[in-house]
């Protein structure tokens, strides 16, 4: 079993990748009377941007509320994380659809969902409660591993919480609820794909070769480690750069991160330090680091 940890980093990355199934099922166009039908007409469409902000509860993690927005047609994500009203992280990083998806075909744009619609395979499967409000569940299915419950609120259609499902139904841990749900402009979204970076360097895997990788870092050992603050992948060549603002990273001066490193077959953490030198960026940032995932590099 990956450390726990680990399981926080992959449930806080999983918050800002619900996002992005919004883009479809509940977009305008097609559709009938029933529920689904009127799901479609509930979510407003338009704007380039998705915007939604959500609390997600998963196994060994307290809640934490995360804001995201998605940008399809430059890839760019951005994920604000808050814990009891305060900022612990604020990055902005590109997204694509990889092997270290959380749920695959959520960077799939619309047409993964237009298709699931198409072909039957997101379907009402019940009736229900959820926190005291009438929900109707919706399920998505994706073949294999966890799948996607949604609950829709009965009066107003519109998707309300999250729930992720075993193929036998059971309840896989976590479910995320839906706080708000815009489109907005790429102005209001604030992308910063300039941020200074935070650190840079190489993955190696079995045979001490350069693999690809999800690289994601966290502040290490204190209150605010709960959410990563910068995240990335490395390329065929095995090289990452991850960035982040001083001024959006909690603490200040020296502090202790660690990465999160994540290959088809591995998992390995790797810990380091920086001073934040505020418009200057961050000392040791220029040394590249290497990642060992394989035994005896």
């Amino acid at each position: 079993m990956r450390p726990a940890r680990a399981l926080i980093a992959v449930a806080a990355v999983a918050t800002a990748l619900f996002a992005l199934v919004l883009i479809s099922p509940w977009d305008r166009g097609g559709g009938n009377d029933g529920v689904l039908g009127r799901a479609l007409a509930a979510i407003p469409a338009g704007g380039p941007v998705v915007h939604l902000t959500a609390s997600l509860d998963s196994p060994g993690a307290e809640s934490i509320t995360s804001e995201s927005y998605y940008e399809p047609s430059r890839h760019l994500l951005r994920v604000v994380t808050r814990d009891q009203g305060q900022v612990v992280s604020d990055f902005t990083t590109r997204a694509a659809e990889d092997e270290f998806t959380t749920f695959p075909g959520f960077l799939d744009q619309a047409a993964f969902y237009r298709r699931a619609l198409q072909e039957g395979r997101a379907k009402q499967v019940g009736e229900g409660t959820w926190r005291g409000r009438p929900v109707y569940w919706v399920q998505l299915e994706k073949g294999g591993g966890v799948q996607l419950r949604i609950g829709l609120d009965r009066h107003g259609y519109r998707p309300i919480v999250f729930r992720g499902v075993n193929p036998d139904g059971t309840s896989a841990g976590f479910q995320l609820a839906v706080l708000g749900l815009d489109y907005v402009s790429p102005g209001a979204a604030a992308f910063d794909t300039n941020a200074p970076v935070l650190v840079q360097g190489i993955v190696l895997g079995t045979g001490c070769r350069p693999t690809r990788a999800r690289v994601d870092a966290f502040l290490s050992g204190n209150a605010y480690s709960k959410a990563a603050v910068a995240s990335g992948r490395t390329g065929a060549d095995g090289k990452f750069t991850l960035r982040a603002d001083p001024a959006k990273v909690p603490g200040g001066g020296l502090s202790a991160f660690r990465l999160n490193v994540q290959s088809s077959h591995d998992f390995a953490f790797k810990p380091f330090r920086r001073r934040d030198m505020g418009f200057r960026g961050w000392t040791g940032a220029e040394n590249p680091i290497t990642v060992e995932l394989g035994k005896g590099c």
